[in-house]
């Protein structure tokens, strides 16, 4: 599966670039693939378009753009998907700097498939940025993100226990913040590239190089009884078919992957 934050914000030519970045992910293929940022409902039909192989695509409309800026999409052949968005109680303010984050109504887009006889509960999401990059809890937009885990940790142990529960997106906070200790300390979920140095957001022409750090994360739990083996990779997402580097422009994030493998045959 792939997790990827599509900087699909209404400007920076969205509608073209949305276009490559759909034909990229339909290159590769994912089993699923979980999408953030998707800031306008002019992007959704070009998703569903550039997606066109796959058979499940779940999103919830709201008046200006998906709820969340969240769009999933499944290659599941379970014809039982099922689909169900959860707001995050805590959205910060309308008057504030987070204005845009409490327009876009964030929370947690759950997945729940089968594949080849496994049960996977999915959780797309995107949580509440932190603007000035302070991770002290006396910073309102820290606690707002311990809240909005704490909404996750709770639909995570609502889950059946013989199911996968694969939690990913673009976070907003750093390993060392508050609010991931908190996801790791509650969630009884393991993340997938813990050890791993590498950033997975790279920092758009006038953003600080502060920002060249750890956002996004995959974390997963393995039902009790299974043997699988769990591996992730960080993927940069470019335009393959550019010739010129300024054009192979199409997120500021990079991707991160995630493989499932029972046996040589079963694969997610």
């Amino acid at each position: 599966m792939l997790s990827l934050n599509t900087f699909g914000v209404p400007f920076y030519l969205s509608l073209g670039r949305i276009k490559r970045l759909a034909a990229e992910i339909d290159r590769l293929k994912p089993t699923v693939a979980c999408l953030q940022e998707i800031q306008q409902n002019a992007l959704v039909p070009l998703l569903q378009r550039g997606l066109a192989a796959y058979p499940h695509l779940a999103f919830r409309r709201n008046p200006l753009a998906p709820k969340g800026g969240l769009f999933t999409a499944a290659l599941s052949p379970s014809s039982a998907v099922k689909s169900e968005f959860y707001p995050f109680w805590n959205q910060g303010k309308p008057v504030s700097i987070g204005f845009s984050d409490w327009a876009l109504n964030k929370g947690i887009l759950l997945v729940n498939l089968e594949f080849h006889e496994h049960r996977f509960s999915i959780m797309n999401t995107h949580l509440q940025a932190n603007y000035r990059g302070d991770w002290r809890l006396s910073n309102n937009q820290t606690q707002i993100q311990v809240d909005q885990v704490r909404d996750l940790v709770k639909l995570i142990h609502a889950q059946a226990q013989d199911a996968w529960v694969i939690v990913c997106g673009d976070f907003n906070f750093p390993r060392q913040s508050p609010a991931y200790q908190e996801m790791i300390s509650q969630s009884d979920l393991t993340d997938a590239l813990a050890n791993d140095p590498r950033h997975t957001y790279r920092p758009f022409p006038l953003v600080s190089k502060k920002w060249q750090t750890s956002l996004d994360y995959i974390f997963y739990r393995i039902p009790t009884g299974e043997d699988a083996t769990v591996t992730a990779e960080i993927l940069p997402i470019e335009n393959t078919s550019a010739v010129l580097p300024y054009q192979r422009f199409l997120t500021d994030h990079n991707a991160l992957t995630l493989n499932i493998r029972w046996d040589p045959i079963q694969q997610l």
